[in-house]
Formats: structure tokens, C-alpha cells, sequence
């Protein structure tokens, strides 16, 4: 089992590892504050060969080299929050408005408003989707969810929506019935009509939120989704390229979508600025590093 380290003994490793400490009284309060395994994402980055055990840091390195992308992160993830904000409150209010036009105003909650899915050949998925759904609308103290308590009626799709987190509006937009109530809520974000290439990017958007609520790393990353190519969306963050797997990727669909939603560019113009005065950083953000 191995042993918790003392501050100490985390300077003299990474002493023993030839980083150049600039600072050690500033070091020691972020070890202490943030925790050495939050900080490795980091500092990986400069080690010669972590891999294959080689921890030893590239020569030069300071923890300032480190420090800078984790302390960008923390003021990207303040915007990137904004921006999902709006998308998110967007999707709620217009996948219910166009699935109650389209009559389902009140079967959100049953089973046969949701597809069986490709990889899914039972019912389970939906009939845990309406489980969750349910749970929710039950354990909420919104004024609009006991009004209807009170007064024995059903829940309208427009007040359940308000209670609903993003993760399990998600969920019903990549499974419901409406192929015309989605396409529709699709194009009014300027995404494809495409439920597919819909879902896809709302989920990666869903996985965007959850990596910058819980204070992950961004700089470096490599994204568990492939977000879609959209031809119509840039392919350069900071005249950078980026991979489809890298945080700069779900970006740039962000900054689009809310850009659209807004009917200004002033989100996008936002991010990019920020960005700009940090160029160096968004080499990180546009190539992740594939770790071993």
C-alpha cells in the first residue's frame, strides 16, 4: 500500500525530478490546496517520458509552465459555463414547445414516446430514461411542479423540462419519437436537421458542462466524443487546427450555437479574445495528448 506523502516530501520529489522551483512558499500552498493528482494532468505535459517511467522534467521546466494552463482553465471554464447556460435553457424551452405542438405534450413520459434504440434491443433504456424522468418530477419543490401536484393534474412536458438536468433532456432529445419536432429544435440552434448529428453534439455539449461543473482539466485533453464535422462551422480555433476529440472542437460548436441562439457574435468574440491573449494555451486546448 503505498504511502501519503508530506508537502516536503512532494518539493523534494519534484526537486529530485530537476523542476526548477521559482516559487516554493506559492508551490507548497497549491499542493496543499489543490492536490498533487489535479496538478499531474498538468505536469505531465513536461516530464521527458511519464509512460514509460522517465519522470524527470524537461530541462527549464517551472512550475509556472504548469500553472499557467491551470489557472486558464479555470477562467475558460467560467465562460464555456455562460455559453452552456444559455444552450441548455434553449433546448429545454424549444424541444417542449415543438413536441406539445406536435401533440406529446403529456406522453414524455411513456415508454412509446422513445425509440428503441440501434445497440439497445430491449425496452431497459427507455424505461429507465422515464424512471429518471419521474424521479425528478418527483422530488422536486419547484412552484411550478407542485402546482400540479396540488390540483391532481398531469404534468404538462413544458413545466417537467424546468426540473429536468441537461444530461437527461439530452436523453429524450436522442430518443424521442418526433423526428419533426427534433429536426426542428435542431435548426433553430443552427445545428443540421440531422437527429443524429443533433443528439451527438448535444451530448458532447452535456459531457463539456459536466468536465467544467466538476473543475476538470480542459488544456491537454482528449474528449471521450468525436463531436460530428459541420461544414459549415470553423475548423481552426485562433487560426489553430484542431482535433475532433479536443476540447477546442466542442468549442467552436458552442460558440456557434450560442452565436445563433443570440443572433450576435458576442459570445464567440468573447472566447476568442480571451483566447488571443493567450495563444500559447490554445495549442493545448485544439491537440490533445494521448496518454498511454
Amino acid at each position: 500500500m503505498k504511502s501519503a506523502k508530506t508537502i516536503d516530501e512532494m518539493i523534494k520529489l519534484f526537486e529530485d525530478r530537476e523542476l526548477i522551483i521559482a516559487d516554493e512558499e506559492h508551490f507548497r500552498d497549491l499542493l496543499y490546496n489543490k492536490n498533487y493528482y489535479r496538478l499531474s494532468g498538468y505536469f505531465r505535459v513536461f516530464q521527458i517520458d511519464p509512460s514509460n517511467g522517465d519522470n524527470r522534467f524537461i530541462a527549464g521546466t517551472t512550475e509556472e509552465d504548469f500553472i499557467t494552463p491551470y489557472i486558464l482553465d479555470a477562467k475558460l471554464r467560467a465562460l464555456i459555463l455562460q455559453g452552456i447556460s444559455i444552450l441548455e435553457i434553449t433546448l429545454r424551452s424549444r424541444f417542449a414547445y415543438e413536441i406539445a405542438q406536435d401533440g406529446h405534450a403529456y406522453d414524455y413520459v411513456s415508454s412509446s414516446a422513445y425509440k428503441h434504440l440501434a445497440k439497445r434491443k430491449t425496452s431497459s433504456y427507455q424505461e429507465k430514461l422515464i424512471l429518471k424522468i419521474n424521479d425528478w418530477i418527483e422530488k422536486s419543490s419547484e412552484v411550478c411542479i407542485r402546482h400540479y401536484h396540488e390540483v391532481g393534474k398531469e404534468i404538462p412536458v413544458w413545466a417537467a423540462v424546468e426540473v429536468l438536468p441537461f444530461d437527461t433532456v439530452s436523453k429524450m432529445l436522442s430518443s424521442h419519437i418526433d423526428s419533426q419536432a427534433l429536426r426542428q429544435v435542431y435548426k433553430s440552434i443552427g445545428l443540421p436537421k440531422n437527429p443524429r448529428i443533433g443528439s451527438s453534439i448535444v451530448h458532447a455539449m452535456v459531457y463539456l458542462r459536466n468536465l467544467c461543473a466538476h473543475h476538470s482539466r480542459l488544456w491537454k485533453r482528449e474528449t471521450i466524443i468525436s463531436v460530428p464535422h459541420i461544414s459549415y462551422v470553423e475548423k481552426t480555433i485562433n487560426g489553430i487546427s484542431y482535433e475532433q476529440k479536443s476540447v477546442a472542437a466542442s468549442l467552436i460548436l458552442l460558440m456557434h450555437m450560442v452565436d445563433f441562439i443570440n443572433h450576435s457574435l458576442e459570445y464567440s468574440e468573447e472566447i476568442l479574445s480571451f483566447l488571443r491573449a493567450n495563444n500559447s494555451y490554445v495549442n493545448g486546448l485544439a491537440t490533445p495528448v494521448h496518454w498511454k
